[in-house]
């Protein structure tokens, strides 16, 4: 009987180690459907997604009104709602039929890919393939303090909220398919570990330490200084309520690829119940609502430093 076809989703925060995942399971035989987003020089070894589901993914977003790293709770169900109008599952179902006949073995991976895991998930079921998820795991202060250095756009507070939800969130879609984390220190500073023993819980057969070859370009495919920005809490001022869910959400996260149990996953159901509390908090207070009503350009550049991002933003960062 022939093998089913795999499907690996490489999921995480953007600025988490998702492209190096993607490409070191590219080299072990898993395919990223062509044509690629081209590298740049935040990602100088290439990104490893696959330029339609990059362009499918932002077109559905702007239709639901919610950006990449959203902090809205309600930015889910702004997500389902946009989804099922576009019949986005039947665009995706048709898209992967078309990658599956051409490449077989699939990797996808797009930072996106979060918000629309579970019609991911669905439609692989209905090609037949067999899918899982990898996710990338890395602190919060890292993950913002990179986006930070190579993306214009939100500040700090929105950034680190964003992370929040969008890991919350990402937690309780992957329950419903095989599974494993990856943390992004492990990856860099010693791969073969974790990667197969991701491989070996998720039944990839491709992803065989035999494979010399493979294991010497992944060897040299992975450089440790690719961790460019080690930012800590010194770093990312952020309001004390947000940086403590933060940290308790790190925590729980950090526990999942020892510890994927009942109770891990009752801590991040007490997290998803908190977190809707908590943002509106820190959306609502005085202090953020009196900065959005005064011009950036009148506020003065020490000042604006001296928070760092984390009321004002700079008045040439995108919406």
């Amino acid at each position: 009987m022939r093998a089913p076809t795999r499907i690996v989703y490489v999921t995480g925060s953007g600025r988490s180690g998702t492209s190096t995942l993607a490409g070191v399971l590219r080299e072990f035989g898993l395919q990223v459907p062509g044509p690629e987003v081209d590298a740049d020089a935040s990602n100088p070894r290439g990104f490893s997604e696959p330029q339609w589901v990059v362009d499918f993914h932002n077109f559905m977003l702007k239709a639901a009104g919610v950006q990449t790293s959203d902090p809205r709770p309600i930015a889910w169900h702004l997500v389902d709602r946009a989804g099922a109008e576009g019949n986005a599952l039947g665009q995706i179902r048709a898209w992967l039929d078309d990658q599956i006949a051409r490449y077989g073995d699939l990797v996808i991976k797009d930072p996106r890919l979060l918000w629309f895991l579970e019609l991911w998930q669905e439609a692989a079921t209905g090609t037949g393939a067999k899918a899982s998820c990898i996710t990338m795991l890395r602190p919060p202060a890292e993950v913002v303090g990179s986006k930070a250095a190579y993306y214009k756009g939100r500040g700090v507070v929105d950034r680190v909220a964003g992370w929040i939800n969008l890991m919350l969130g990402t937690e309780l879609a992957t329950r419903a398919t095989p599974r494993a984390f990856v943390r992004y220190g492990d990856l860099i500073h010693d791969w073969d570990e974790p990667v197969f023993g991701a491989a070996a819980a998720l039944d990839l057969p491709m992803v065989d330490p035999r494979n010399t070859d493979a294991v010497h370009r992944v060897d040299a495919f992975i450089d440790p200084a690719l961790r460019r920005v080690g930012a800590t809490w010194n770093d990312v001022p952020v309001p004390a309520p947000l940086r403590a869910l933060a940290d308790d959400t790190w925590a729980a996260l950090d526990a999942l690829p020892g510890h994927d149990d009942a109770g891990t996953r009752a801590e991040f159901d007490r997290l998803r119940a908190l977190y809707p509390y908590v943002h509106r908090k820190v959306a609502s207070s005085p202090a953020r609502r009196i900065a959005r009503m005064v011009p950036t350009e009148v506020v003065p550049p020490a000042v604006r430093q001296s928070v760092a991002g984390m009321l004002w933003r700079s008045p040439d960062a995108a919406n």
